[in-house]
């Protein structure tokens, strides 16, 4: 009997190798940690970040300067977004449904869900 199994993504998966750096696993941190709202952050400043992973500031800096941070930080806030599409939605029902709604809120809530409320018929 023959099984088949799944495969479970590892880091190196989601994450391309990066040239041209030698803390590899750090830089790519870096990249999660400036790719998430100031909010969500487990350490607040840069400096904090640069301790926890045992480097200097310095390179951090340097790493802002590396052709594939930026890409790398846009992928990571585009996933982090991607995974509360749903929240902001139910916030904005909430909000809806409250007495602080706008004519704006309800067009754009109405929009999200494909529905165009002044030209019914245009598809």
């Amino acid at each position: 009997m023959k099984t088949s199994l799944v495969q479970t993504p590892i880091q190196t998966d989601l994450f391309p190798i990066i040239t041209g750096i030698h803390y590899q696993t750090e830089f790519i941190q870096f990249a999660i940690w400036c790719g998430t709202p100031r909010q969500s952050r487990k350490f607040q400043t840069q400096k904090e970040f640069a301790n926890s992973i045992k480097v200097h500031q310095d390179i951090l800096a340097d790493w802002k300067k590396h052709p594939q941070f930026l890409p790398l930080v846009s992928k990571v806030l585009n996933e982090w977004v991607k995974d509360r599409i749903s929240d902001a939605v139910g916030s904005l029902y909430e909000k809806i449904c409250s007495d602080k709604v706008s004519a704006a809120d309800v067009k754009l809530f109405f929009q999200l869900g494909g529905i165009d409320i002044i030209n019914p018929n245009n598809k």
